[in-house]
């Protein structure tokens, strides 16, 4: 059985590593957040050689505390820097990335120290600091790096829910809400971390260290990198790069919603009425990245004041608003018998919409059947009559 396992480990990452220097040299591709996911599997790989290296000697260098650089806090940190350039939050937790990748480098250097001692005085760093406090040092950071990433992964969960609703308040561009990968690729960690907090758990209770049990955690590790590298070729998002969000849009959205409208008042039917003609007449949702700041410019709005006008009059988000008049438009071309030649992809891209899975959806939510079979029943009620 271990040999399957060592079998599996070794193709895990060597796929791995190949994966990883996609992401940090493809010219198509470059992008800051690739090159993080790049690092972060490299570091996952390189953990991964240690633990499946033969031999634990080199020569008369002991494979013990801080032989080689430790790179436990790394995961955390570059998986949540990943996450936030991902949805345009990174500017929001600078201090905090700062912080961790300083505190991680600053594990990793000691390392450094171990192997200078050990040059100049052939003794390892448990010899001249005592193994009971190099021991402490090290479980420290495997604690500390078990405590971090139980955080970011509750952060990177809030983050991509807030990530969802700021488009839903200010984007009607179906394609960046296509963010289930980016779900898969949070979730795909939490049996990982599962195992980790097991093993460490039992560790703190005064259990002994179960190489076996290492070996099994790193049977989730090898089935994650099997994972990402299935991601990476069947969703090309995976690839792209960050959002085109500005960060700031994140606390003006906080702002705009704050403002309850008094709904009933004159002045507010007055401007409700002005959308609706706006939104009728010059058909501004016939562009597929219509954001709710372009059409404030049109209407001579503030963002605050038609934000406020859609999600407390319309009791609606803007994603939602302008995704009713594309589908409202849909089904009249879907109707007319003079429309019948153009294909549901080719009015799927007329009304605003670019892609048919999204289109497909948001039809459906809005009139409970898909583009195909709402044409095919007026076909048929036309025919009849």
């Amino acid at each position: 059985m271990e040999n399957i396992i060592n079998t599996a480990g070794w193709a895990a990452l060597i796929q791995g590593i190949l994966l990883a220097m996609l992401y940090l040299f493809s010219r198509k591709h470059r992008s800051l957040a690739n090159r993080i996911l790049g690092l972060f599997l490299l570091v996952i790989v390189y953990e991964g050689i240690l633990e499946f290296l033969p031999g634990n000697p080199i020569g008369s260098y002991n494979w013990y505390y801080f032989a080689f650089p430790e790179v436990k806090i790394l995961y955390p940190v570059l998986f949540f820097n990943y996450i936030l350039e991902k949805v345009g939050r990174s500017n929001h937790y600078r201090k905090f990335l700062r912080f961790h990748y300083f505190l991680a480098i600053a594990f990793a250097a000691i390392t450094l120290v171990n192997v200078a001692l050990y040059l100049g005085t052939h003794q390892k760093i448990e010899a001249v600091l005592g193994e009971d406090l190099v021991s402490a040092i090290f479980m420290i950071q495997q604690y500390y790096a078990f405590l971090l990433i139980l955080i970011v992964f509750g952060l990177s969960i809030k983050e991509v829910l807030n990530y969802r609703q700021i488009i839903r308040r200010n984007y009607s561009d179906n394609a960046l809400l296509k963010i289930n990968w980016l779900w898969r690729f949070i979730f795909a960690l939490l049996p990982i971390i599962l195992v980790w907090g097991i093993n460490l758990i039992w560790i703190a209770l005064g259990g002994k260290y179960d190489h076996s049990y290492e070996i099994f955690t790193w049977c989730f590790v090898i089935l994650f990198l099997y994972f990402v590298s299935f991601q990476a070729y069947q969703h090309k998002n995976l690839f792209d790069g960050e959002q085109q969000i500005p960060e700031e849009e994140y606390g003006n959205s906080e702002t705009a919603h704050d403002e309850e409208p008094q709904v009933g008042q004159p002045e507010n039917i007055a401007m409700v009425q002005t959308l609706r003609r706006h939104m009728e007449t010059a058909e501004p949702y016939l562009n597929a990245s219509l954001t709710i700041y372009q059409l404030a410019r049109e209407l001579s709005m503030s963002v605050q004041e038609l934000s406020t006008l859609i999600n407390h009059s319309l009791h609606q988000h803007f994603f939602d608003f302008v995704n009713e008049y594309r589908i409202k438009k849909a089904t009249e071309l879907l109707k007319d018998p003079e429309k019948q030649k153009l294909t549901i992809l080719e009015i799927l891209y007329e009304v605003g919409f670019n892609s048919k899975s999204s289109f497909n959806t948001v039809f459906k939510k809005f009139t409970g059947s898909t583009p195909t079979e709402y044409r095919k029943k007026y076909q048929v009620a036309a025919d009849n009559n």
